[in-house]
């Protein structure tokens, strides 16, 4: 059995597993009761109604509040995917949206918990953050899972470039393909994301809203300068973590490997109202 799988074999060790077991179940209990409470499929406003200005020739970037559930920040290629959607009923677009994230959801946070206590841990820690994406509607759970799935295979950079298209943090993912010597991996990544995003600047972006807004679950909206340095420290240790290990060495098997990227990518994507 290795180290994170095992029990606290010390008095401290048991009031330390104690306590955070606490912590995230009231975390758990926390988030998915505010989920719960919102109404369904929140952020589905936002895709919808920008497939529908475009539709109507109408503005892609409108001005709204900063965290309002209909505010579009993303690239355009997300609302033009949305378009055809449009032509089918809005109500029964937006139970099978939500079902389709709840199912994503699960699929990407389940698999953690065959990690030992750490990957349990990190499932108490993950979940209620994905479910309660799932319940907004937000595209965050799928683009969690795409991420899992697509990164470590040859057109990872693809996926990482429609990640950070929609969310931008997820461009940080190609930190680990610098840091094992894919330097052809990460500048694709790089050029990719930009391909994607470039068309926003052929937008009026005038309404283009950049603030997070209040009320946001997000180290952001506590603290940004302190956001800031945990981020940068993450991602230095994340390329120096990358540096040490191949990807086809014992100690980064596929498993582990995708045990790492969820981490990483969920790091990216800890607040669905951070659009």
């Amino acid at each position: 059995m290795s180290r994170t799988q095992r029990l606290p074999s010390s008095v401290p060790g048991w009031i330390f597993f104690a306590v955070a077991t606490l912590l995230f179940a009231l975390m758990g209990y926390a988030l998915s009761s505010y989920a719960l409470s919102r109404e369904v499929g929140a952020d589905v406003a936002a895709y919808w109604e920008a497939a529908e200005r475009i539709r109507a020739g109408e503005p892609l970037y409108v001005a709204g509040a900063a965290n309002a559930s209909d505010l579009y920040r993303y690239a355009p290629w997300f609302a033009y995917a949305w378009v055809p959607i449009t032509f089918l009923p809005r109500e029964a677009v937006t139970m099978a949206w939500v079902g389709l994230m709840i199912l994503a959801a699960i699929l990407s946070t389940a698999p953690l918990v065959r990690h030992g206590l750490s990957g349990i841990a990190a499932f108490s820690l993950f979940a209620p953050i994905q479910l309660e994406a799932a319940v907004f509607g937000n595209v965050q759970p799928l683009l969690v899972l795409m991420l899992m799935w697509g990164v470590e295979r040859r057109s990872g950079p693809l996926w990482i470039a429609l990640g950070a298209s929609l969310k931008a943090v997820p461009l940080l993912l190609a930190m680990v393909y610098a840091g094992r010597g894919e330097w052809r991996r990460a500048g694709l990544a790089l050029v990719l994301t930009a391909v994607l995003v470039a068309p926003t600047l052929l937008f009026d972006l005038s309404g283009y809203s950049t603030q997070p807004g209040p009320g946001q679950i997000s180290l952001t909206a506590v603290a940004g300068p302190l956001y800031l340095a945990v981020a940068i420290t993450l991602v230095g240790l994340t390329f120096a973590a990358s540096r040490r290990r191949s990807p086809r060495s014992p100690g980064c098997s596929h498993t582990r490997s995708a045990f790492c990227w969820w981490a990483s990518a969920n790091l990216a994507e800890t607040d669905p109202r951070s659009r």
